[in-house]
């Protein structure tokens, strides 16, 4: 009864605080401290009660070990100190961690759940390690360091599970071991494409490629196993690849794998991710959501299956609302204030028919979707009735679950009933997101405005300006981090040191000529359309050089040759004119040269005196000469045979490229011959290869089942007390292993005392490693998935956009404009109604 009553009070003050409370300033930041509060009350009784093993059991103040026995809560919890701005016991905790946690322990533990926990929890406090102030950084930081080396082992322990048929990895693997060779090949949707946050960071850290190549490889055949209305199922065989459970829904089992795809797209961008999330989205809208809840229907028919709301379901408005879908992520995000109404906090399941917890799934572990969707929505809309609902969860979580030590899971909304248990989620998750929506001034809300510079030996990097990507644990990466240690930080320097010492801004400006402008006042050849080609053959080139040689005549010195300007001869003042001089004038225009016959100078020309101006400006001289003697016709005519026979030099030289030319076409043309010899040979080869190969397999698979037989042929071991030695191993050779037993049994020892065979006493430990396997080598050989463009390269300076870009989709990491509401709430300016 007592609980009944709790539960009423709380619904009552739920309903008045989100009809009349008005979120103030102080209201912010009291929400802020109470958080916090809320964090080291649960965070202290971890460390005094908990510690080390995984979580803390709140009630009887004790602790468990729950997925791995590394001090989940612990590793969990590190990145929130650093977000709450509590350095000193971040250092400490980092410390402790290094200490104590061992990857190489024999435990079966949660492929999904080490990846999301544990890798997640390291490489976000290695990445945010450069914030605590005056920190002895280790070196090489932020692409080395120990929490991201102890990240490393822990994701080498996973690799094995990622050696199936499709690539998809197991769910549980033997952390010491490998994975189990009787372990179930049926994973959950969630199980398989949660990886590419985790994996693809530590690719970028490190520059090991495996662990992006297996997440992707597996998102890949999961996307590629999908319905053919672009749903997917809830669990999946990973050997062969068929739906086990055909329900399709965005709640438990399948949620952090759109999640993964939306947020992998941002952080690495890669369009083909949010291609598929966006292609997933319109199959959920069509099959799956009705009205503002989400159904579980038939991954192929898309029929109702399942009519629940689930608790796992509401990180998808903040999912909507961080790829810029605001409007649907704030209509779905209300409709769920309805439930908050209701019980104060979101039941695991809730009837849509009957509008009540689902009886037997009315628990409410802690969970943080519908806070995380709550500090998304907020953050793009700033309408304060997602405040209005966070503090309504902080006073509920406070009243219903707080203990002595932490606070327990929620066993029963309607009551207010708690259990034993407070998940690491609550600390890692939960209080975060918490304390993120009232904290406005946190450095994760950056956006952009401001950075730290930091020296590496990849150069300077600008971390910490932002865009912070928060895996399914709420473990937030930088970007910043990731693109200084990446290969493309390296190419992209390179490309633009290639760039700035061979810029020419001629290029730049599609302007393949200078001459070409001012050549003309009216600037009609300046026109010239992008990207057009200089169309002229060699031979046309080398007259138009010709013909710009302006400084012929003056180098030679030709007395009454005088230069020609827009094709018309300068004549000497007061020389009369002459039509038949004029008509016996010859001119090779494609030389641009004129030689002409002048008649013999008059009396008149004894006037003239030597002069000369030179105009330096210009570089042209112009000289005022003596008039010719009598003597000076056969000097003319001289002049001008010299003149045409360089002509003729220069013609020939035309013609011997020409020649040129023409062996060089030859050569070409010898050269494809070449490229089709080339490529018959290239053909034979294949056709080799292939027989090969087929002749190779065949080998290798009658090898390997030799080596079957030979390995179920009983070795020769020695017996002793309470011991077991091998004394060969398995060979490929079946005589000859029948040989060693032979010799072992009947010859090198004595009669009676060892026996062929695996033969141990029965305290003998078993050989555990003979039931796992754990090779990964044929992991190294999935290709790259690497995105065809480089950010900076590509660019189209005239139309000021990446032709490349466009074509790899691009605009689809970009989020869409404001809808035509937000016009008439001026921009969020206004709050809409709660109804």
């Amino acid at each position: 009864m007592k609980h009944f009553i709790l539960n009423y009070i709380i619904i009552f003050l739920v309903f008045i605080h989100s009809q009349v409370y008005s979120f103030s300033e102080d209201d912010r930041i009291y929400y802020r401290e109470k958080v916090r509060r809320m964090f080291y009350h649960a965070y202290n009784g971890y460390l005094d009660y908990g510690f080390p093993l995984d979580e803390l059991k709140p009630i009887s103040c004790t602790g468990m070990d729950t997925w791995g026995s590394f001090s989940l809560t612990l590793i969990d919890s590190m990145d929130t100190l650093l977000i709450l701005g509590n350095y000193t016991e971040f250092e400490r905790v980092v410390d402790l961690v290094l200490k104590t946690v061992d990857p190489d322990i024999d435990i079966n533990a949660s492929v999904f759940e080490t990846n999301i926990r544990v890798v997640g929890g390291l490489i976000s406090a290695h990445v945010l390690h450069g914030k605590v102030p005056n920190a002895k950084l280790p070196e090489g930081w932020p692409c080395k360091g120990p929490l991201l080396d102890l990240a490393v082992k822990f994701a080498d322990k996973l690799l094995p599970a990622f050696n199936t048929d499709t690539g998809m990895p197991y769910g549980t693997v033997n952390l010491k071991y490998g994975v189990n060779k009787d372990e179930t090949p049926i994973t959950c949707t969630a199980g398989v494409g949660t990886f590419i946050i985790e994996f693809g960071s530590l690719s970028r850290l490190t520059g090991n490629d495996i662990y992006e190549k297996v997440a992707m490889n597996a998102l890949n055949s999961l996307w590629e196993s999908r319905s053919k209305i672009d749903l997917v199922g809830n669990h999946i065989d990973v050997m062969t690849g068929k739906w086990t459970a055909t329900d399709a829904g965005i709640g438990a089992g399948i949620d952090s794998y759109y999640e993964y795809l939306a947020k992998g797209a941002l952080l690495f961008q890669k369009p083909a991710l949010m291609k598929q999330f966006k292609d997933s989205v319109s199959a959920i809208n069509k099959y799956i959501r009705n009205e503002d809840w989400f159904l579980w229907v038939s991954m192929t028919q898309g029929t109702t299956t399942f009519p629940f709301f689930q608790s796992l379901e509401a990180f998808y408005p903040g999912l909507l609302a961080l790829v810029g879908d605001v409007e649907n992520a704030k209509s779905i995000m209300l409709n769920y204030n309805h439930i908050l109404r209701q019980y104060g906090v979101p039941p695991e399941f809730y009837n849509l028919n009957k509008f009540e917890a689902h009886s037997g799934r009315e628990g409410y572990p802690l969970r943080p979707e519908v806070v995380e969707s709550l500090m998304y929505i907020y953050k793009a809309t700033k309408d304060p009735t997602y405040l209005e609902m966070g503090a309504s969860m902080v006073e509920a979580i406070e009243i219903l679950a707080k203990t002595k030590c932490g606070y327990a899971t929620i066993k029963d909304v309607r009551d207010g009933t708690i259990e034993d248990r407070m998940e690491s989620f609550f600390l890692a998750e939960t209080i975060k997101y918490f304390y993120l929506l009232f904290d406005k001034d946190n450095f994760i809300h950056n956006d952009g405005t401001e950075s730290k510079i930091i020296a590496t030996e990849r150069g300077q990097c600008a971390i910490q300006a932002g865009g912070y990507i928060f895996n399914t644990e709420a473990h937030p990466v930088d970007p910043g981090v990731l693109y200084c240690c990446s290969k493309q930080k390296v190419e992209d320097m390179q490309i633009l040191n290639s760039f700035s010492q061979n810029i020419s801004f001629l290029k730049l400006m599609n302007i393949d000529d200078l001459s070409d402008w001012g050549e003309d006042e009216d600037g009609d050849e300046n026109e010239k359309e992008y990207g057009e080609k200089n169309m002229l053959s060699d031979e046309l080139a080398e007259l138009e050089a010709l013909r710009r040689k302006s400084n012929l005549f003056e180098n030679n010195k030709y007395s009454d040759i005088k230069y020609e300007v827009d094709g018309k001869r300068n004549s000497i003042e007061g020389e009369p004119s002459n039509e038949e001089d004029s008509k016996e004038e010859e001119s090779n225009e494609g030389f641009g040269v004129s030689v002409e016959e002048t008649k013999p100078p008059t009396k008149d020309t004894n006037n003239y005196i030597n002069k000369k101006e030179s105009n330096e400006g210009f570089g042209v001289s112009v000289e005022e000469t003596k008039p010719p003697t009598k003597d000076t016709n056969n000097y003319i005519n001289k002049e001008e045979s010299n003149l045409v026979e360089e002509v003729n030099l220069e013609i020939q030289k035309m013609l011997v490229n020409h020649n040129k030319d023409k062996e060089n076409s030859e050569k070409i043309s010898d050269f494809i011959k070449r490229l089709k010899l080339l490529k018959q040979t290239y053909a034979d080869i294949i056709e080799d290869s292939s027989n090969l190969y087929s002749r190779n397999l065949r080998e290798t698979i009658k090898r390997k089942k030799k080596r079957r037989e030979v390995s179920e042929i009983p070795q020769s071991q020695y017996l002793c007390f309470n011991c077991c030695w091998i004394l060969d191993k398995p060979l490929d050779s079946f005589n000859f292993k029948v040989f060693l037993n032979e010799i072992y049994t009947k010859h090198l020892l004595p009669p009676g005392s060892y026996l062929p065979g695996p033969i141990c006493l029965p305290n003998d430990p078993p050989y555990p490693s003979d039931k796992y396997f754990n090779d990964i080598t044929e992991l190294y050989d999935i290709p790259s998935f690497t995105q065809i463009t480089n950010a900076i390269d590509g660019i189209d300076f005239t139309k000021f956009r990446y032709r490349s870009l466009l074509k790899e989709n691009y605009e689809l990491l970009s989020s869409p404009p404001p809808s035509f509401v937000s016009l008439l709430t001026g921009f969020g300016q206004v709050t809409t109604s709660n109804d």
